[in-house]
């Protein structure tokens, strides 16, 4: 393996964890927002915070040091279906977390910054309304992606098809 195609895997793979590592850490934190509305505002705010800032200029980077492999491995795409299929899991994954998680996340996230500090030894206001179905399609939401990068992690590892001097 050459210097490039090496360096181009690390940092690969460095990304893609940095980027998609956070995902698996989501349900704990998800679990202390539910005892609440006090942390989940804050868990809210880091979760949007961490997906802005880090996986989506993450998710963006990685499919481009992926071509880096693709064309320094002289891979042949089309007859890669492993790699065609995680392609393709990766932009559905992609697209409907710039379009469909992140937005709900920041919707919800707003809607809980409008909530009072509780009082000192005083109990918290309660939620706003739809707080729980929000909650509840984020969470739908990051089932849904987690099983797609899974997937994709799997595929990227395994390579199915590939014969790798065993055939």
């Amino acid at each position: 393996m050459g210097f490039w195609l090496t360096f181009f895997l690390v940092l690969h793979v460095l990304v893609a964890i940095a980027a998609f590592g956070p995902s698996y850490a989501y349900p704990v934190i998800g679990r202390f927002s539910a005892e609440s509305p006090h942390s989940a505002r804050l868990a809210a705010r880091m979760i949007y915070a961490i997906q802005t800032r880090m996986q989506i200029p993450g998710a963006i980077v990685t499919p481009f040091l992926g071509v880096a492999l693709i064309y320094l491995g002289h891979v042949q795409l089309w007859q890669s279906g492993w790699l065609l299929i995680s392609i393709g899991l990766y932009v559905i994954a992609f697209f409907y977390a710039v379009l469909v998680q992140t937005p709900l996340i920041a919707r919800m996230s707003r809607a809980l910054a409008r909530l009072p500090d509780p009082p000192a030894g005083g109990v918290a206001a309660p939620p706003p309304p739809g707080i729980g179905v929000m909650a509840r399609r984020v969470r739908i939401n990051g089932i849904f992606l987690t099983i797609l990068i899974t997937t994709i992690v799997i595929l990227m590892i395994w390579k199915p098809g590939n014969c790798q001097g065993v055939c």
